[in-house]
């Protein structure tokens, strides 16, 4: 197992983003960025995991349905502050409730290449509240996770990995490990959806962030305006992010 992975009985898809490296010639510290998917589940055993992870902030990129669903259930008596900054990509409220029998693997597909062209075009704003969060004082170790922790996710990390210099073969290559244990996500679809579609649902493909950041060299001149112009991080911003996170 990747040792980056962090083994929870209630969460799937839970890691530490340390040792990536960056073009700066300098790699993300381990024990202060995390990423998962839901922390509905987390079991007596796993408080204990994430007490050890010494967690002061917690984003969590999950719609309000979500969250009252499925509240997160974190150790009693923690002081970790949680921020929620959910919402639900463009077409997610059609695409759930339209699987079923006869559902296609190709129109997942489709259907999730679409949310990640809308993440940078669509949510820029709900990840600028994630960076905000992360560069508060005091934020750190913090994690953040949505309900299987791979697309909303998998776009708020890459946007990090970005920020701080790693290449994008690198974020690519992180954002794939999410495929090493899914999330089962048959509590969310109706009875029936065939395997294939089922599976299309769980898991990510590397042209689901190639579809991000195609939306973002159409739209901005570069990755620094992107990350200025649409996320609020300044060269100061990103400075003070590194140097919190970068060894």
């Amino acid at each position: 197992m990747n040792p980056r992975i962090i083994a929870l009985e209630g969460a799937t898809n839970c890691r530490d983003l340390g040792d990536i490296g960056t073009a700066h010639r300098g790699v993300i510290r381990r024990g202060l960025l995390f990423r998962s998917d839901s922390l509905a589940e987390l079991t007596e055993d796993d408080f204990a995991r994430l007490d050890a992870l010494g967690l002061h902030t917690v984003c969590d990129l999950r719609h309000e349905s979500e969250r009252i669903r499925k509240p997160n259930r974190l150790p009693p008596g923690t002081q970790i502050r949680q921020h929620a900054i959910g919402f639900l990509p463009r077409g997610a409220h059609e695409l759930i409730p339209s699987l079923g029998p006869h559902s296609d693997e190709m129109a997942v597909h489709s259907a999730l290449a679409g949310y990640y062209r809308c993440f940078p075009l669509d949510h820029a704003s709900d990840y600028a509240r994630m960076f905000e969060a992360l560069l508060a004082p005091d934020a750190l170790p913090a994690l953040i996770h949505c309900t299987s922790g791979k697309d909303r996710t998998g776009f708020g990390i890459a946007m990090i990995l970005m920020a701080l210099g790693v290449s994008r073969e690198d974020i690519v290559a992180d954002y794939l490990l999410s495929n090493v244990a899914p999330r089962d996500l048959r509590f969310m679809v109706p009875e029936g959806v065939p395997e294939s579609a089922l599976s299309a649902l769980m898991k990510v493909r590397a042209d689901y962030l190639q579809a991000s950041f195609a939306a973002i060299d159409e739209h901005w001149a570069s990755e620094q305006d992107f990350l200025r112009e649409a996320l609020g991080l300044n060269a100061r911003a990103i400075s003070r992010l590194r140097d919190l996170l970068l060894a």
